[in-house]
């Protein structure tokens, strides 16, 4: 695995996980009723959607930081 391929698979992990942890945070707190889920709509879309799609946007750039890991792993093995 080249360094580039190691930068990106930890920076993407990082990101992800960071971005997933701030939404769902802020997805207690609005469901808890210290924040206003409101703040964040946009467009016709609710609050709590937006925060929920930022937490699955976060979860998939994991994955695809987890995935390009695995598959540099298993390119030197074939």
């Amino acid at each position: 695995m080249t360094t580039i391929s190691q930068f990106a698979e930890k920076t993407l992990i990082i990101f992800g996980f960071f971005i997933s942890s701030i939404s769902f945070i802020l997805i207690t707190l609005s469901l808890w009723d210290f924040i206003s889920a409101d703040l964040f709509s946009f467009g016709l879309s609710s609050g709590i959607r937006v925060l929920g799609s930022c937490a699955i946007m976060g979860c998939l750039l994991s994955a695809v930081g987890y995935g390009i890991g695995d598959y540099f792993n298993n390119e030197a093995k074939e």
